[in-house]
């Protein structure tokens, strides 16, 4: 029964908010990819599974494993602004997978503390901010014709991949530390695929365009990260997780509201 429900809930959730990034702009799309799906879901079940405590603990190490996302998403840009056409997409890959795997090993040595793990990403988000400012926006254009690339297909491909991280994820958190299993929730399991899809679809300026609002999204992973930590000890798995998206839902729409006030003024 667990298994079939993190099939359902997977799969339904990422093609939901897929559908809606689809329509939406770089800026939005970018601002959308720090929705706390997949920590959501994978610390949601790794609660289930292995206990409440776990999984707060494991959420201390997932807010610092948040900044492994950043130079997952850092890298590909990097590599795929030198290596631009998609014959070098393996290498791209290669290169960010390797920068979220290497950076999660590093800050596993973090201390078990809130306040250090929130004090990293904080300094992350702001850094890489600042590195991705020079990134041009991008207007949206049309996708590139393929039927790899139908809507329908590029859906499922987002949605297959992000379940098929869940189960794995929530699946090693059974052999591995509440530290390990919690940087290993951090990993953007509804993000890497739109980058793929993004990048296969529409091209390097439109995904670079995207993954320049990353970092403005990302502070509803933190938030939801930070708020289940307490509440997961005291009210449950369950409840808690619907505090926490609540609470990333106030941040989004609090973001979205004066980000746009600062646009008419300016």
């Amino acid at each position: 029964m667990l298994l079939t429900a993190k099939i359902l809930v997977t799969f339904s959730t990422v093609l939901l908010l897929s559908w809606i990034a689809s329509r939406s702009g770089p800026k939005l799309a970018g601002l959308m990819s720090g929705f706390p799906l997949g920590s959501a879901i994978s610390l949601y079940f790794i609660g289930m599974e292995q206990g409440a405590d776990f999984a707060a603990i494991a959420s201390i190490h997932s807010l610092g494993g948040l900044t492994s996302s950043l130079c997952l998403a850092g890298a590909y840009w990097w590599t795929m602004t030198r290596f631009p056409s998609v014959k070098y997409l393996p290498l791209v890959l290669v290169v960010s997978l390797g920068a979220f795997i290497v950076s999660a090993w590093v800050l596993q040595f973090l201390p078990s503390e809130r306040e250090v793990n929130l004090a990293a990403v904080v300094a992350a988000i702001i850094l890489f901010r600042l590195w991705f400012k020079q990134i041009p926006a991008a207007s949206i254009v049309k996708p590139r014709q393929g039927v790899w690339l139908k809507p329908w297909f590029t859906l499922l491909f987002r949605a297959a991949v992000a379940t098929a991280a869940v189960l794995l994820v929530t699946g090693l958190a059974s052999l591995l530390s509440p530290t390990q299993a919690g940087l290993l929730a951090a990993f953007p399991i509804s993000f890497f695929p739109l980058m793929l899809i993004l990048h296969i679809s529409f091209g390097a300026p439109m995904l670079a365009s995207t993954i320049r609002h990353y970092p403005d999204g990302m502070g509803a992973l933190v938030i939801y990260v930070l708020t289940i930590g307490y509440t997961y000890s005291t009210v449950g798995v369950a409840l808690g997780t619907a505090i926490g998206l609540l609470c990333s839902i106030l941040y989004l729409a609090t973001y979205a509201l004066f980000s746009r006030r600062l646009q008419r003024k300016g």
